[in-house]
């Protein structure tokens, strides 16, 4: 039955696209349904055929086509079915498949040809050629260049075969004189002769014929592959579950899973090749479709499931809010005051939160999740904030600090640079509930500390790793609320698909007072001298940064330790300091210490200073060897500068040989400031895989969909499993069964997460 669950979708979703004429001539619908059940010798559904129909009975019809298409899903998972046992698969290409991750025959069926080529097209400069080889030998280029020519007699006269690459068995070797061959390959003209280099030897009969062309290892010919593809379709097609339930192919006319991967491994017409090509065919849609959907119910099921579990919940009383405004030195941009609200929001539901506060550098997300804290601690609650590095986790302190001056709140720092003596002291005062807010770094603050009453969790700057942090707590016992801040911005598409089982907030509005950055590229570093002096002179400070520490024999980069000393030539030893993560964290505080106080008026430093580093007085950022650095890096480090309403500067300094790519870069962060924008942007230039730098942590890889492309349909993707869920937030429905069956196979690792919860 499950062979003709195509035929049965395409029927329903005609008599669906056509129901008044189904009700007014059915002979013709209910005969394709006779013919279909018939056929597949499925006799327990019910049907009755006759001549004549009442309408309930072609109403009752319907409603049994509909539910006999949902029950003729497979869902069991496929066998288990070693390529080797396919045709002309031997050990040595066994082995160089498995190194392309194609072990099985579902392996196999589900690595796509990224092109296909028609015999006989000769729009792509190929051609074939048939003609009966004459002569062959080795010959000599005017370069002095060896390779094998062979002259075939064809209809239209004499025709050449090249070969640049040949031994002494192939082609001479396989070339037979008087014999007829019939050759493909790329066209052209060699000695005044048609010719075509290193053509395929190919059966007359292939004329005509479509060629898919896969991502293959070299020593494995894309002919024998085929027929080994086609092999395994003939023998195992029938075996292809079909995990996205009926509904949705119906919605979309979706090809069902076995039809789709006939269609796109062996292609009936040349017509079709555009589109499976650029992957707008429906046969390729349903697979991108079907694996956004997984994605986005994986995402939605754990969401729904944060908020079933009891959380914590906050009392958001004015006096409170009153008593915090008191103590901050400024009012919040209205992009603030929204997202306090949906913080507040989900601090006094039952469920836990988790959201996730999007800002560009410098728009003040830090101060919105201390006041989210100062509520939590009024509440009774302790409040652990968890930066990435000790040197953030020391400027959040500072600033706490100066945020509670004069209040009854406590906090304590907890880093791994602090004497055993001073962590356990910490430590005890923590378990002890006498600290209400803690500071620190994720490893000291996830492994080592006990708190007495933990309510909130901030979590800085760790993109994915927040699961990995939150997965850590509840396993100590906490259930605190979850609030992650990222600086970095992240484009809807890619939030869509890492962050969706997170509630967003944006700040999109940057606090009043601050001017834009002037931001300008030049591959002369004395324009960036000029502007540092121009600018020291005023009493403001400048970033000089460099991509490596030291020079490197590999990298014609520009070294931190080199370029200092120059500086400090020009500049004088006094007013240059050099920071690098290799000193010990004494060292880079008291640095970091004197460039705040003014001590040191340039500072000349790797990427260490790229997160959250707030000097407000410093207004020159100049980054030497820009085309090197990721936009996204690039962006981080010009937020460093023009953090108060002085103006400031960002000079992008490039050799005079930039690559395309690089130079791309650098004009988008001259015409741009917005960081969102120039998410998007890095996100086409780079693709979502490589956008976080790592694979993020728990989340499936992508085979069919690119996040970029496909945008369309992730928005459908998701809003049906919205649709689902909102229907059937448990699963337990009969129709929703092979959706919690595939999420539990797919997403055993994420749905862990919730378990322990």
């Amino acid at each position: 039955m499950a062979n003709d669950r195509g035929r049965l979708l395409r029927l329903l979703a005609d008599i669906k696209d056509n129901t008044a004429d189904y009700f007014k001539n059915p002979r013709k619908y209910l005969d394709a349904l006779k013919d279909i059940t018939t056929r597949s010798g499925f006799d327990s559904a019910g049907f009755v055929f006759k001549d004549s129909y009442e309408r309930k009975e072609l109403e009752a019809i319907l409603a049994e086509l509909t539910l006999l298409t949902q029950a003729a899903t497979t869902t069991e998972e496929f066998k288990t079915v070693d390529i080797r046992s396919l045709p002309r698969i031997g050990k040595k290409m066994a082995e160089s498949l498995d190194k392309q991750g194609i072990r099985t025959v579902e392996d196999m069926f589900y690595h796509f040809p990224y092109r296909y080529e028609y015999i006989g097209e000769t729009l792509s400069g190929k051609k074939a050629l048939t003609g009966v080889f004459k002569t062959g030998g080795i010959m000599l280029t005017k370069n002095r260049k060896r390779l094998y020519k062979a002259v075939f007699q064809a209809d239209f006269g004499q025709f050449a075969a090249v070969w640049f690459h040949f031994s002494a068995k192939f082609p001479a070797g396989v070339l037979k004189e008087g014999e007829k061959y019939t050759l493909y390959g790329q066209s052209g003209t060699f000695g005044g002769l048609d010719s075509i280099v290193h053509p395929q030897f190919i059966k007359e009969s292939e004329m005509g014929e479509i060629m898919p062309v896969y991502t293959l290892p070299k020593t494995v010919a894309q002919k024998v592959y085929h027929a080994a593809v086609k092999a395994a379709l003939e023998r195992y097609l029938g075996l292809v579950p079909d995990y996205l339930p009926a509904r949705y192919e119906t919605r979309y006319k979706y090809p069902s899973a076995k039809e789709s991967l006939k269609l796109i491994h062996n292609p009936d017409t040349p017509y079709e090749l555009s589109a499976l090509s650029d992957r707008s065919h429906p046969a390729y849609q349903r697979f991108i479709y079907e694996e956004l959907f997984y994605l986005q119910m994986g995402l939605l099921y754990k969401k729904k499931a944060y908020t079933r579990q009891e959380g914590i919940r906050f009392d958001i009383k004015m006096e409170y809010l009153e008593w915090i405004k008191k103590l901050l030195p400024f009012k919040f941009t209205h992009a603030q005051k929204k997202v306090m609200a949906e913080i507040f929001n989900d601090m006094s539901a039952t469920g836990q939160m988790n959201r996730l506060v999007q800002g560009d550098v410098g728009s003040g997300k830090t101060i919105v999740a201390f006041t989210a804290g100062l509520v939590a601690v009024k509440n009774g609650w302790q409040v652990a904030v968890i930066a990435p590095t000790e040197v953030l986790a020391r400027q959040h302190m500072a600033n706490l600090v100066k945020l509670i001056q004069g209040t009854d709140v406590t906090a304590a720092l907890l880093t791994g640079s602090m004497t055993n003596a001073e962590k356990k002291r910490t430590k005890e005062m923590i378990a002890a509930g006498h600290m209400d807010f803690v500071v620190g770094t994720h490893a000291v603050i996830q492994e080592n500390a006990d708190f007495m009453r933990l309510g909130l969790a901030i979590i800085d700057e760790q993109h994915r790793f927040g699961v990995e942090q939150r997965k850590t707590l509840i396993e100590k016992g906490y259930m605190p609320d979850i609030l992650l801040m990222t600086a970095t911005p992240i484009p809807r598409t890619l939030a869509l698909s890492f962050y969706g089982d997170l509630d967003i907030s944006i700040i999109d509005e940057m606090p009043p007072g601050r001017t834009p950055i002037i931001t300008k590229h030049s591959n002369k570093i004395e324009d960036a001298h000029r502007l540092i002096a121009d600018e020291i002179a005023k009493g403001h400070g400048a970033y000089v940064i460099y991509p490596l520490i030291d020079t490197s024999e590999k990298l014609d980069l520009k070294a931190a330790t080199d370029e200092y000393e120059k500086l400090c030539e020009i500049f004088g030893e006094a007013n240059v300091g050099l920071l690098h993560g290799r000193m010990k964290h004494e060292q880079k505080q008291a640095l970091m210490d004197a460039f705040k106080a003014g001590t040191i008026k340039i500072l000349v430093s790797t990427t260490v200073v790229e997160v959250g580093v707030d000097v407000p007085q410093a207004t020159v950022m100049v980054i030497e060897n820009s085309e090197r650095f990721g936009l996204s890096q690039l962006h981080q480090l010009r937020g460093r500068v023009g953090r108060s309403h002085r103006q400031s500067y960002c000079m992008l300094i490039t050799g005079k040989e930039v690559s395309e790519e690089g130079r791309e870069r650098i004009n988008a962060m001259c015409r741009h400031a917005d960081g969102f924008r120039l998410s998007e942007i890095d996100l086409e230039m780079r693709g979502p895989g490589d956008f976080f730098g790592t694979r993020q942590s728990g989340l499936p890889e992508f085979q069919f969909s690119n996040i970029v492309r496909d945008v369309k349909v992730l928005q459908a993707a998701r809003n049906d499993a919205a649709e689902v869920l909102a229907e059937d937030p448990s699963l337990s429905m009969p129709k929703n069964a092979v959706i919690k069956q595939v999420l539990a196979k797919k997403w055993k690792k994420e749905l862990e997460y919730i378990d322990i919860a």
